[in-house]
This record gives C-alpha cells, sequence and structure tokens, in this order.
C-alpha cells in the first residue's frame, strides 16, 4: 500500500480578535502586571484584542486596580466557574484566553501568545498549558488520581490535555466555551471535559516556569472526581454497577494524597509511587488497563 503525501500545508492561518479574560478573586497585588502581560501577548501577536478582568467576589480592590490599568471590568459572583461564565459572555473575541489573576509567568514568549498562536497558526482549536513547574500538592492530582483514572476511562484525552490539565491558563474559539459551567473550582476540569467531547484539535501547549500563590484546596479533589465519574457514566465510558468500585479507588487515592508529607518525602519519588499504587488500586477494583 502507498501512502500519498501532501507536499503543501493543509492548514489555514486565521485572522481574529482575542479576547483575554482574567478571572480574579481578591488579586488586587498582581492584577495590574497580569493585565499588563496580557497587552504585551497581543502585543506580541499583533493582534487586535481586549483584556476583560472579571472580578469574583471581591472585596479587597480588585476591580478598582484593573479599571485604572484600563482593562474593562465586569463583577461577577463568588466562584472560579461563577467569573469565567461572566467574562466570557462579555467577551466580543473569535477566541477567548483564559489567564488567572494572580499568575507570574516567567517566559520569554508572554503566554497569551503561546496560548493563542496555534489557534490563529490553524493547527489547534482549544489549548491548555502545559507548565513547565507546579508544586507537589496539584502534582498529586495528576498522578495518584488523574491520570490513572483518565487513561482508564477517557484514554484520548491525555495527550490531549497535557500534564496540568486543571490548568487555569486556556484558550478555544469562541464557540468552544460552554454556556453552563460549574460555578466552582471544578470548571478548569469541566472544560477539559467539554473540549475532549467538542473539539477537534485539544493540544497542549509547552510553557515556562510560572509562579502562583499555592492555596491547597483538599475539597476539590472529591469534587473533580464527582464531575469525573459522573460523565464518564452518562458518556457510557464507565457502567454504572460499576460506580461503588471506582468510588472505592477513589477512597484509597484520598489514603494516598493525604499520605505526603513534605519533611519526609522526595516530592518526586512520592508522585512516581502514587502513580504506580493508584494505578495497581485501579486494576484491583476495575480489572487490568488493556
Amino acid at each position: 500500500m502507498t501512502i500519498e503525501k501532501v507536499h503543501a500545508r493543509t492548514l489555514e492561518r486565521r485572522s481574529a480578535n482575542i479576547s483575554v479574560v482574567i478571572p480574579a478573586h481578591n488579586e488586587a497585588a498582581t492584577i495590574a502586571n497580569v493585565i499588563e502581560a496580557a497587552r504585551a501577548g497581543l502585543r506580541h501577536m499583533d493582534t487586535p484584542g481586549e483584556v476583560i478582568v472579571s472580578a469574583s467576589g471581591c472585596t479587597d480592590s480588585t476591580a478598582e486596580v484593573a479599571h485604572e490599568c484600563g482593562a474593562e471590568v465586569i463583577i461577577a459572583p463568588i466562584g472560579k466557574g461563577a467569573a469565567i461564565k461572566e467574562g466570557v459572555k462579555k467577551a466580543n473575541g473569535d477566541i477567548v484566553c483564559l489567564v488567572d489573576g494572580d499568575l507570574d509567568y516567567y517566559g520569554a514568549v508572554p503566554l497569551v501568545a503561546l496560548l493563542v498562536e496555534p489557534l490563529l497558526q490553524g493547527i489547534a482549536d482549544a489549548t491548555i498549558a502545559d507548565l513547565y513547574w507546579r508544586p507537589i500538592y496539584p502534582d498529586q492530582w495528576l498522578h495518584a488520581f488523574f491520570a490513572p483514572v483518565a487513561g482508564h476511562l477517557f484514554p484520548e484525552l491525555l495527550p490531549k490535555a497535557g500534564s496540568t490539565p486543571w490548568s487555569g491558563q486556556r484558550s478555544a474559539t469562541r464557540e468552544l466555551w460552554p454556556e453552563s459551567l460549574p460555578d466552582n473550582f471544578t470548571a478548569d476540569l469541566a472544560l477539559v471535559l467539554h473540549w475532549n467531547e467538542h473539539a477537534e484539535r485539544l493540544r497542549p501547549v509547552l510553557a515556562d516556569d510560572w509562579f502562583n500563590p499555592l492555596r491547597p484546596k483538599p475539597e476539590l479533589l472529591a469534587m473533580d472526581y464527582e464531575l469525573l465519574a459522573t460523565n464518564a457514566v452518562e458518556r457510557g465510558r464507565l457502567l454504572p454497577a460499576a460506580r461503588p468500585r471506582l468510588d472505592a479507588w477513589f477512597r484509597a487515592v484520598q489514603d494516598l494524597v493525604d499520605g505526603y508529607d513534605p519533611q519526609q518525602h522526595d516530592p518526586r519519588e512520592y508522585e512516581r509511587r502514587a502513580l504506580n499504587a493508584s494505578i495497581t488500586e485501579l486494576r484491583t477494583r476495575l480489572g487490568h488497563l488493556a
């Protein structure tokens, strides 16, 4: 069998207006820098655009500082998902890029440009930042929880979402942003699941060192699990009768995550052990991952 190669580019570069939406809850100390970084990304691409700050339940001067910096400001209810929904609703762009209001990014190319440029090139219609650095708390989310269960229930998702699928830094064409999202922090995972189903080319984008304040959310793991398991049943990826066995696996995963002690454990070694233990437990509960 002979494969006929196409000796020409089959994808077209698009022209688009860009909306950068910044959900922010009490981020007065960082919001000015995030707004300027968003504008730097637009300048880097030489692309028309707007910067919108979705001030979510703020009790500080986030909205006032953002307004003084020239961003468009909307007042949103409390909650990450609520802030995203209100910001996207206000956005006028053909492409919407999401950046957290407390992000401090050190890469040479502005993060907004890294996220949006693949969409302009036509090689993606949604992107998620695959971030180089991340502290141990959410890394356990990946190794002990998401990679094993997504690999079993949604194996196509792992290469499309990258190693930080919970990242708040992402971009997508306007039609891929759903009208309905959870109001809380599970919105990040809900977007991943929505794009897995509806985006033709969801791609991770490698990004450099960055920092944002570490704010552990121990209740979020259970909320994300409930969303993922419910979605798997609805999509026919998990039989309803198997849900109790998956619930038992998740309770074991919670013990794995809770067992990490930064005073005793090497982070990378703990991640490797957590991944292996989680996969073994999942095989025991649901069968081999073949």
